[in-house]
C-alpha cells in the first residue's frame, strides 16, 4: 500500500468561525491559496471546534502564522550545539546563533506568501 507522505508544516492556518468568532485551525498542505483553490475550491466546509456548527469558509479568510514551537525547538538545539562547539572549537560556535533567526525568517516568508495572495471574487 502506497501512502502519501505529508510534509511537515512550519506554519499553521486558522480562521474565525462565522457564528461564534472563535479561532479554528485547519490543516492545509498547500503553499498558497492558488494551489488550495485548485484542490479544494473557493470554499472549504468546516465544523467549529467551539459551537460545533457546520458552515463553509472562503479561502481568502484563512490566515497563516508560523509555529513558534518549531522556532523555540530549533533555538534550543542551536544553543546546545553552540555550547558543545564552544568547548571544542572556541569562537567559531558564535555563527550557529544565526541559524534560528534564518529558520524563523523562512517561516515568516512562507506565512507572508500565503497571506498576501488573494483569490479574486466575483
Amino acid at each position: 500500500m502506497v501512502r502519501k507522505i505529508e510534509k511537515m508544516g512550519l506554519i499553521y492556518h486558522y480562521f474565525k468561525c462565522n457564528f461564534c468568532n472563535e479561532e479554528n485551525r485547519i490543516k492545509i498542505t498547500e503553499d498558497d491559496r492558488g494551489a488550495l483553490q485548485m484542490k479544494k475550491g473557493n470554499e472549504i466546509p468546516y465544523t467549529c471546534s467551539k459551537c460545533h456548527k457546520k458552515d463553509k469558509i472562503h479561502i481568502n479568510k484563512i490566515r497563516a502564522t508560523p509555529y513558534m514551537n518549531v522556532f523555540i525547538f530549533v533555538s534550543l538545539i542551536c544553543i546546545l550545539a553552540s555550547i558543545i562547539m564552544i568547548l571544542f572549537f572556541g569562537l567559531l560556535a558564535a555563527f550557529s546563533f544565526g541559524i534560528p533567526m534564518l529558520f524563523f525568517l523562512y517561516q515568516q516568508g512562507q506565512a507572508k506568501n500565503f497571506n498576501s495572495y488573494k483569490i479574486k471574487t466575483k
